[in-house]
């Protein structure tokens, strides 16, 4: 049995009958979850800039002209040393031209190096 990638461009009802439209819906959905419990989605390549190599200012994840950016800032004193304190998450669909941010998360540590809370904004 061939494994059918998540595709961006299904289901498309102008060009789909019902039944593939649905079949096209069950695919994607079954290549997300798998994209979830493995933690990577087949055909985005990883990359880092900035910084150092244990702690990068900027993770890439691209496919083709998508690409998926975190900016990451990293603690420099206490529990927060050397760990990551904001992450700014964004979305390019234009090679990295402009990019839509998607959120920015937060992480509050404590004295021994554990994360006490996060926080979306």
């Amino acid at each position: 049995m061939t494994y059918t990638a998540f595709d961006k461009t299904l289901p498309d009802a102008t060009t789909q009958n019902g039944t593939q439209f649905a079949q096209a819906i069950r695919d994607n959905q079954a290549a997300l979850r798998d994209a979830i419990v493995v933690g990577a989605l087949k055909g985005w390549n990883f990359s880092k800039s900035g910084g150092t190599d244990e702690q990068p200012a900027t993770i890439l994840y691209k496919n083709s002209t998508q690409w998926l950016k975190i900016a990451l800032t990293w603690g420099t004193t206490g529990g927060e040393a050397g760990n990551v304190t904001v992450a700014v998450y964004s979305y390019s669909s234009n090679s990295g031209v402009a990019y839509d941010t998607i959120g920015t998360k937060t992480i509050t540590w404590d004295a021994a190096g554990l994360i006490t809370a996060t926080t979306w904004s």
